[in-house]
């Protein structure tokens, strides 16, 4: 008997594809089938990956072909959609996708627009009374004296569809905001205190799996991603994230961006990354494979009590940076082999070399 399972990754020219792809290459029975809108990716050189097929992304109707034909051609069991554009087609398209194939769960589209959507996001925090900074949309020039009279400072000024905290701006005085601006702007007030995340899997409204990490190596910016995070609990945190994933009565995977409030000793919701995200590798190497309990819970699977273990793991840009820092950090050969993605590197060169091979060809 076969006991193959055709994975199809939808959207692999996607920023978090590569990081899937290395999380469900951890199953053996898994053959993962990937398509992308890009010809060259990351996702293409990896060697877990048994199909890469280029598609110029078609008009909706269309890339809906597409992707039946794909079902039916593979005979896929389960489809991984990784990023939001992704998720939210297929959660606009359930009831036309091929019954010969599974989708992991999805949220409701009601309740995934007002999670990728900051506005709407900072409206249902207030209206269901969730941990969250004021925050401030400005739709035209004549928004910003009174958001300027309501607000206290500092202020961030939040980029609209950028990511990684990309342009993320802090005002420190009413004096320093600019007089022009360029609507929309999302501001909020800022926050003295902390970041930390929790990683989730739901099914209605209830948290199947979690993980919760606090950034212990800041990123290339104050703004960016950590480069290396520690693996705690915290029960604030996922009193917060509980809620807030009950209100939304949210299915499938999420990440959400918490901040420590050391002014009112409380934790606030900051934002909700629907999809998946960059540290889901470390999240398995805690013990929470998230694409494999999605994969086995679209399969109808028993997920079992998934606890995961107090570590501390680092990026592969954070092991760069630290033996910068200190050269004899690349002799700790145990923890680079065991809480880094210098395994995965070693394991899987190809992409990371396709990526470097792409980062110099923008430097010159």
């Amino acid at each position: 008997m076969n006991s193959r399972i055709n994975v199809l990754i939808p959207d692999g020219d996607s920023t978090w594809a590569l990081s899937v792809i290395q999380c469900l290459s951890q199953v053996k029975d898994y053959k993962l089938f990937v398509l992308s809108n890009k010809k060259r990716t990351p996702s293409k050189f990896s060697k877990y990956t048994f199909y890469y097929k280029y598609y110029e992304r078609p008009e909706e109707a269309k890339w809906l072909e597409v992707i039946n034909s794909e079902i039916e051609a593979h005979n896929i069991d389960v489809i991984v959609p990784i990023a939001e554009k992704a998720f939210a087609f297929f959660i606009r398209n359930s009831n036309r996708i091929s019954q010969a194939a599974k989708v992991i769960a999805l949220p409701a589209l009601d309740e995934f627009s007002i999670a990728v959507d900051k506005k709407k996001l900072s409206v249902f925090a207030k209206q269901h009374t969730i941990p969250h900074p004021k925050s401030f949309y400005l739709l035209s020039q004549d928004d910003l004296e009174p958001m300027l009279s309501h607000a206290q400072f500092p202020l961030l000024i939040k980029p609209l569809g950028l990511k990684g905290g990309d342009g993320i701006k802090k005002i420190e005085t009413a004096a320093q905001f600019p007089i022009t601006i360029e609507a929309p702007l999302f501001i909020q007030e800022y926050i003295e205190g902390y970041d930390i995340d929790c990683s989730v899997l739901c099914h209605n409204g209830t948290i199947l799996a979690h993980t919760i990490q606090k950034g212990n190596l800041k990123g290339d910016t104050i703004y960016a991603p950590q480069l290396g995070f520690d693996f705690i609990d915290n029960e604030g945190v996922l009193k917060v994230t509980t809620e807030v994933m009950s209100k939304l009565n949210w299915s499938g995977v999420a990440h959400l961006d918490l901040r420590y409030d050391e002014k009112e000793k409380k934790y606030k919701l900051i934002e909700i990354n629907a999809r998946f995200w960059g540290s889901v590798e470390a999240s398995k190497v805690a013990g929470i494979n998230f694409p494999d309990l999605c994969v086995r819970f679209a399969l109808g699977k028993t997920l079992e009590d998934n606890v995961y273990k107090h570590i501390s793991y680092m990026r592969l840009k954070g092991v760069v940076k630290s033996i910068k820092r200190n050269p004899l950090f690349i002799f700790k050969r145990n923890y680079l082999m065991n809480n880094t993605e210098a395994k995965t590197f070693l394991s899987d060169p190809l992409p990371t070399i396709y990526k470097f091979r792409e980062w110099l060809g923008r430097q010159f």
